[in-house]
């Protein structure tokens, strides 16, 4: 049965709502206490997010949020904050899978695991990436 699009459109910001809230402050919570984890959340072109810096550098973050975006970065900025945690935060014209909510962790040694949740168009999309460092 195909669902009419103001249907399936409803269907996926509730699920899109419902996926977002699990990003925000609870990801510099995880950080704080695994740093192989840190997550974000993209709003227009701007990605933002927390990571702890005992488990990514600067450049990896960097390197790793680079990979969701699917044209070149036009901005990345990192500063510590005062929980020892650091706060970054990048543009990009386009992000892939229509990111919304992005995590990122190390699934041992080098390597990465970059999951991605997004939508486009009504349609709630999934996208993961192994990556290594």
């Amino acid at each position: 049965m195909k669902l009419p699009p103001v249907v399936r459109t409803s269907i996926a910001l509730l699920a899109f709502s419902a996926l977002s809230s699990c990003g925000g402050s609870s990801g510099a919570n995880i950080s704080a206490t695994n740093p192989g984890f840190f997550s974000s959340r993209v709003s227009d072109e701007t990605m933002r997010g927390v990571f702890n810096p005992q488990g990514f550098s600067t450049a990896q973050v960097r390197k790793l949020v680079a990979e969701t975006c699917t044209s070149a970065l036009g901005s990345f900025n990192a500063q510590p904050r005062e929980d020892d945690l650091a706060a970054f935060s990048a543009t990009c014209a386009s992000w892939r899978s229509g990111a919304g909510v992005v995590e990122f962790e190390r699934a041992g040694g080098s390597n990465v695991v970059i999951e991605i949740t997004g939508s486009n168009a009504g349609n709630l999309l999934y996208d993961r990436i192994d990556t290594s460092l």
